[in-house]
C-alpha cells in the first residue's frame, strides 16, 4: 500500500500553475497580428530551454507531429514555432492528446548568431539550436596625450 505524499500533489499543482501562467503570458503581446495568431492556437507544447558554452537549445515535446507541418522562424528577436496535430481518422475512445494548431514563442538573446540557427526533430522532440556569437575580447588601446 502506497502512502499519500502531499508534497507530490503540491509539485504537480505548481507545475500546472506555471503552465497556466506561461500560457496566459503567451497571449499577452502588443502586436495585434501576433495576438490573433496566439488566440488562434489550440494548445501550447511543453518546452525546456538549455544553455551550454556554445549555444542555447530550445526543446519542444511534439510527439506525433508531422515534420512537414512545422514552421520555425525568427523575427525581431522572437523565435516562433508553429504547427498542427491532425485529427486521427479512427474512432476515438479516449482523447488526452491536444489536437489542432499550436504556437510557442521565445525571446532570442542578442548574443545569438541568427543566421546560423538550426533545428532537428527526432523521437518526437524538436530541438532548435541557437548558437552564441563569439565574444569579442576587449583590447587595450593606449591614448597619447598631445
Amino acid at each position: 500500500m502506497t502512502q499519500w505524499n502531499p508534497l507530490n500533489d503540491l509539485v504537480t499543482l505548481q507545475s500546472r500553475m506555471n503552465r497556466l501562467f506561461e500560457d496566459a503570458s503567451q497571449r499577452r503581446t502588443t502586436d495585434a497580428e501576433q495576438n490573433e495568431e496566439v488566440e488562434g492556437a489550440d494548445w501550447y507544447p511543453a518546452a525546456d530551454v538549455f544553455e551550454n558554452a556554445g549555444e542555447y537549445i530550445v526543446a519542444l515535446d511534439l510527439p506525433g507531429i508531422d515534420r512537414t507541418t512545422l514552421e520555425i522562424s525568427v523575427d525581431d528577436n522572437r523565435l516562433s514555432v508553429r504547427g498542427k496535430r491532425a485529427e486521427r481518422e479512427a474512432a476515438q475512445h479516449r482523447g488526452e492528446c491536444p489536437k489542432g494548431k499550436f504556437l510557442r514563442t521565445f525571446s532570442v538573446p542578442t548574443a545569438v548568431e541568427q543566421k546560423d540557427i538550426r533545428a532537428d526533430y527526432k523521437d518526437g522532440v524538436l530541438q532548435v539550436h541557437l548558437p552564441k556569437r563569439p565574444e569579442r575580447k576587449a583590447q587595450r588601446v593606449e591614448i597619447k596625450i598631445s
